[in-house]
């Protein structure tokens, strides 16, 4: 380890003090950074924190979930190459290896001028930094009747791997050899904008080989694929052609989870199968509860120097 390094990685979270900076680490008595949520971006600052800081830096990470399940891959599951169990690990080795203190809970509540976060169990955890990692929050009013739809298990979305995903998969392969596959992208920005067409190719492979008369049905509320858009149009020209169908400027605004329809701002309704509507999406509830969605009321800006929050000092 580089002396060189651990100054760049404790300027960026501001943990020098001004006067000492420039010649040795200077860290205030137990300096905590806490982390919020376990995912990629949690989990990677927690353990990096932890290292860069040679240990000096007291991390705790506070994650709901017993375990971690990566997102990105997921879709293979559904296209039948990967399994939950491919995509998933725990957080034993954080706490084991680099010595980051997992605290199973969720935070109800943070305190930015205190600098304290409330957990749902009541417990309290003070911090000098926070980086705040809580994923999205699917927006259920934006297409109406989707959230009841969703509680029935009738029209899934499966965009935090888990259950969902195993669900969608069930879905897929219930349906009869000849039906419809019908997924709704939101308008941009959302999590992961190749993630639906993605998934998209994922299950007309899946059908390639186990279904050959059913067709997937893109329905983009974007003028035109937001991500990689003449790779995913020359894949679905060239392995799936006739199978796969991309209409553009197809906004979903209600569902019927009776009828298993769409419906859509301008054009006509449309029926499926299996519907995996995505709805719009914004920052994490707690972002939002603590003031830090300020870009549309939905996203949180940063200084990208260091990906401080611009709504509050020391929330990373």
């Amino acid at each position: 380890m580089q002396r060189r390094e651990w100054l760049q990685a404790a300027a960026a979270l501001g943990l020098l003090n001004a006067a000492g900076c420039a010649m040795t680490p200077s860290l205030p008595a137990k300096t905590r950074v806490l982390v919020v949520g376990g995912g990629y971006g949690g989990a990677t600052a927690a353990k990096y924190v932890r290292l860069l800081s040679q240990q000096k830096i007291d991390v705790v990470l506070v994650e709901p979930d017993a375990g971690f399940v990566s997102c990105p891959l997921s879709n293979l599951v559904l296209g039948g190459s990967a399994t939950l169990t491919d995509l998933g690990r725990g957080y034993e080795a954080l706490s084991r290896q680099h010595g980051v203190r997992v605290v199973r809970d969720s935070v109800a509540r943070i305190d930015a001028p205190k600098k304290q976060a409330t957990l749902a169990s009541g417990a309290t955890i003070g911090y000098d930094k926070l980086v705040l990692s809580p994923g999205v929050e699917l927006m259920w009013d934006g297409v109406a009747g989707l959230k009841a739809a969703n509680e029935q298990g009738r029209i899934l979305q499966a965009w935090k791997a888990g259950p969902e995903t195993l669900a969608l998969r069930r879905q897929l392969e219930a349906m009869p050899d000849g039906g419809v596959y019908a997924i709704t992208i939101p308008e941009a920005p959302y999590r992961c904008p190749p993630g639906p067409y993605e998934r998209a190719c994922q299950v007309a492979s899946y059908f390639k080989a186990a279904k050959p008369k059913s067709k997937v049905l893109i329905l983009d509320a974007n003028p035109d694929v937001t991500s990689k858009g003449a790779l995913f149009k020359k894949v679905w020209a060239e392995a799936y052609p006739g199978m796969v169908e991309y209409r553009p400027q197809h906004k979903a605004v209600a569902v019927d989870a009776a009828a298993m329809s769409v419906k859509f701002e301008v054009q006509d309704d449309v029926k499926a199968d299996v519907l995996n509507v995505l709805p719009p999406m914004r920052a994490g509830a707690i972002a939002v509860q603590t003031g830090l969605a300020n870009a549309n009321a939905r996203w949180c800006q940063v200084n990208f120097l260091n990906f401080e929050a611009t709504a509050a000092k020391d929330i990373h």
